[in-house]
């Protein structure tokens, strides 16, 4: 199983400067990647992401994952990173259109009861998610 450092982004009301801190400082420790978790999608939030990642992938982070939990601006698809689109309970992804996702993006899906944990897994791939999550409890 891979590890991820996590650093929140607050949907890019934390300081940039804290963000960059955590990302050199979360590089120093064994880690597989680093999940931008909380990140903002709009454009407002493109350039502070954008030096995020860039210096994310310089300090030696092979994998970046950005997690806005929902669909993005087109410039964040530019960005050497993964891009999880969504990321909520079971109910709202069974209602949850896809519109905005691109094959291969990452759906992150919590609250499914064990019973139907393979149904949602089925979804994923009917949607065409690269990579995901399904728990039955938030554990990222």
């Amino acid at each position: 199983m891979e590890k991820f450092a996590r650093i929140d982004l607050e949907y890019g009301e934390r300081p940039l400067a804290d963000v960059l801190d955590a990302v050199e400082r979360l590089a120093a420790e064994p880690h597989d990647g680093v999940f931008l978790d909380r990140a903002p999608g709009d454009r407002a939030g493109l350039g502070g992401v954008a030096l995020a990642v860039r210096v994310a992938h310089r300090v030696g982070f092979e994998v970046v994952l950005l997690n806005p939990g929902r669909p993005v601006d087109p410039g964040y698809r530019a960005l050497d990173a993964a891009i999880c689109v969504f990321d909520g309970d079971w109910a709202d992804y069974q209602r949850w259109s896809g519109e905005g996702a691109a094959p291969g993006d990452g759906h992150l899906v919590y609250g499914v009861p064990a019973a139907q944990a393979e149904t949602a897994r089925k979804m994923m791939e009917w949607r065409g998610a690269g990579f995901g999550v399904v728990a039955e409890t938030r554990t990222w």
